[in-house]
C-alpha cells in the first residue's frame, strides 16, 4: 500500500486544523531532509523487526523518530516559536504516523507534550453569553446556547447535522452523543430546556429556508457556516453587545469550550467528567463510573453555572412566591369588589327606574303644586276656593235657564235670517250672476239655499224650531 499524506489530510475535515497540519508536515520533512513519503517508509521499517535483531536493538529502532520529533521541537524553539506553537506544529507528523498506524509515544516528561497558559484567548464567562444573547437574533441565540450546552470544537459543532439531533419532546436535559473528528471520541452531551424550546422555533424556519441543506447551521449553498465565519459572528454580536475585549485577546468559538472546562473544575463535577461531555480523551478506566445517569448528573451541576436565562435563587424564589399569594389575594379582593360594585350598579338602576315612574305620576301633578304654591297661605286659597265654589253655584243656576233662552234666540236668529235672505236674494242672485257668470236661475238658487243651510249649520240654528 502506497503510504501518502494526502490521503490523510483528505481525512482531516476541519479546514483550519488541516491548514496546520500541512504546514506543520511541511516544517517537518525540509527539516528532516527527506519527503512525506520516504519519512512514512522509514517509520513503516522501524517498526519492523529483523531476523536475528535483538529486542533491545529493535526498540531504539522503533523510538527514532520519537527522538527526531524532540530535536524539531527543540529546533523550532530556537527559530524562535513560541513553546505552545512548537508544539502544535509537531502535531501533524504525530497525527500522519497515528493515521497509518504507526503512532509516535513520546515518552513521558518530554518537552514536546509542554504547553504554558497563552493570555490570547479571551476569558469567557456566561455574563458575556447572556450580553450576546439578548443583542442577537434566533439562529445566533440557538449558537450561542447550543455551545454553550455542548462545549465542542469548532469543526465539530458546525458539522451537526439537522437528523443528528435527537427527539425534542423527550424531558430535558436530552443526550445528545456526537462523535468528535479530531480524537475519534465520543462527545456524550446534552440539551438543555433553554435550548431545546430555542431548537422547536428555529428548525420550522430553517426548513422553510433550507429545505435541502442538511447542516444544522446551513450555508448559502449546500454545505455548512464556515468556522471563520462562526467566529466572526461571534465578535459582531460581541461588538454589539458592547463587550470589552482587551488588546491583544481573541473570542473565538474554542472559548466555549474553555468556559465549560473551567466551569466543571468549579462546580465541583471534576475534569473528567467535563472532557467526557466536551468529548476529550480520558484514560480508559476513568469512563467506568460515568454512566449516563450520571453524567446527566453532572451535566445538570454544570448547567447551574451556565444558564442563559439565570434561574431564581431559592430566597428569591420563596419571595416569588409569597409575592404570588399576595397577587392571588389581590385578585380575590377585586373579584369581590367587582360583585359589590355590579350589586350597586343593579341597585341604582331599580332606584333611578323607581324615580322615573315617580317622575311620570308627578309631572302631570306640577300645575297643581304651582298652583297650590301660589297662595301666600292656606287661608288665601281655602278663601279663593270658596268664592270658586260660590260662582260655580250661580253659574249652575244660570245654566239650568239656558236651554230656553238659547232655543228661543236660535228661533228669532233663525227668522231674521230668512227675511234677509227672503228681501235679499233677488240682489244677491245678480251678484252671483255677474260673479260667476252663470245665468241659469235654478243654480243660483240652489247655490243660495246651500250658502242658507251652511250659516244656520255655522251658528247652530235650526230650521223651522217652535217653543216648547
Amino acid at each position: 500500500m502506497k503510504l501518502s499524506v494526502q490521503e490523510f489530510l483528505d481525512s482531516v475535515n476541519n479546514k483550519s486544523t488541516k491548514k496546520e497540519y500541512r504546514y506543520g508536515i511541511k516544517k517537518f520533512y525540509e527539516w528532516f531532509g527527506q519527503t512525506p513519503e520516504e519519512i512514512l517508509e522509514l517509520r513503516k521499517d522501524d517498526l519492523t523487526q529483523r531476523p536475528n535483531e535483538n529486542l533491545i536493538e529493535y526498540k531504539n529502532r522503533a523510538a527514532r523518530f520519537e527522538k527526531q520529533i524532540e530535536k524539531f521541537h527543540s529546533y523550532l524553539l530556537e527559530q524562535g516559536y513560541s513553546i505552545n506553537t512548537s508544539r502544535n506544529l509537531t502535531i501533524g507528523i504525530r497525527q500522519l504516523f497515528r493515521f497509518y498506524q504507526m503512532p509516535v509515544r513520546m515518552r513521558a516528561g518530554s518537552r514536546v507534550t509542554k504547553t504554558v497558559r497563552t493570555s490570547k484567548s479571551f476569558p469567557l464567562r456566561i455574563e458575556h453569553v447572556r450580553e450576546m444573547f439578548e443583542v442577537a437574533d434566533l439562529r445566533e441565540r440557538v449558537i450561542l446556547s447550543l455551545a454553550t450546552d455542548l462545549g465542542l470544537r469548532v469543526g465539530d459543532f458546525i458539522n451537526i447535522k439537522k437528523k443528528d439531533l435527537p427527539t425534542l419532546s423527550q424531558e430535558a436535559p436530552i443526550s445528545f452523543d456526537i462523535m468528535t473528528g479530531k480524537e475519534d471520541v465520543v462527545a456524550h452531551g446534552f440539551l438543555s430546556q433553554e435550548t431545546v424550546d430555542l431548537l422547536k422555533t428555529y428548525l420550522p424556519v430553517l426548513d422553510q429556508k433550507k429545505k435541502d441543506n442538511p447542516y444544522l447551521f446551513a450555508s448559502n449553498g449546500l454545505s455548512h457556516m464556515s468556522d471563520e465565519w462562526l467566529n466572526r459572528l461571534l465578535q459582531r454580536l460581541s461588538e454589539k453587545a458592547q463587550i470589552d475585549i482587551p488588546n491583544g485577546k481573541n473570542l473565538t468559538f474554542h472559548c466555549f469550550r474553555k468556559m465549560f472546562l473551567s466551569t466543571a473544575i468549579d462546580s465541583g463535577i471534576g475534569l473528567t467528567a467535563g472532557k467526557m461531555l466536551v468529548g476529550k480523551s480520558i484514560a480508559t478506566n476513568d469512563e467506568t463510573y460515568l454512566t449516563t445517569v450520571r453524567l446527566r448528573e453532572k451535566f445538570l451541576q454544570v448547567k447551574k453555572f451556565l444558564t442563559i436565562k439565570p434561574s431564581t435563587k431559592p430566597e428569591e424564589h420563596e419571595k416569588v412566591e409569597e409575592l404570588k399569594g399576595i397577587v392571588v389575594k389581590l385578585q380575590e379582593e377585586v373579584n369581590q369588589q367587582r360583585t359589590v360594585t355590579q350589586t350597586v350598579t343593579e341597585e341604582n338602576l331599580k332606584i333611578k327606574k323607581e324615580l322615573h315612574t315617580l317622575n311620570d305620576i308627578v309631572n302631570p301633578l306640577q300645575p297643581m303644586l304651582e298652583f297650590v304654591n301660589s297662595f301666600e297661605s292656606p287661608d288665601a286659597m281655602m278663601e279663593f276656593l270658596e268664592a270658586i265654589k260660590e260662582r260655580s253655584a250661580t253659574a249652575r243656576q244660570r245654566a239650568e235657564r239656558m236651554p230656553k233662552l238659547t232655543k228661543k234666540a236660535r228661533e228669532l236668529l233663525h227668522e231674521a235670517i230668512s227675511d234677509i235672505i227672503q228681501k235679499e236674494s233677488e240682489r244677491v242672485k245678480q251678484l252671483l250672476s255677474k260673479k260667476t257668470g252663470i245665468t241659469n236661475e235654478d243654480i243660483l238658487q240652489a247655490a243660495i239655499q246651500a250658502a242658507r243651510e251652511s250659516i244656520e249649520e255655522e251658528y247652530g240654528i235650526e230650521s223651522g224650531a217652535k217653543e216648547d
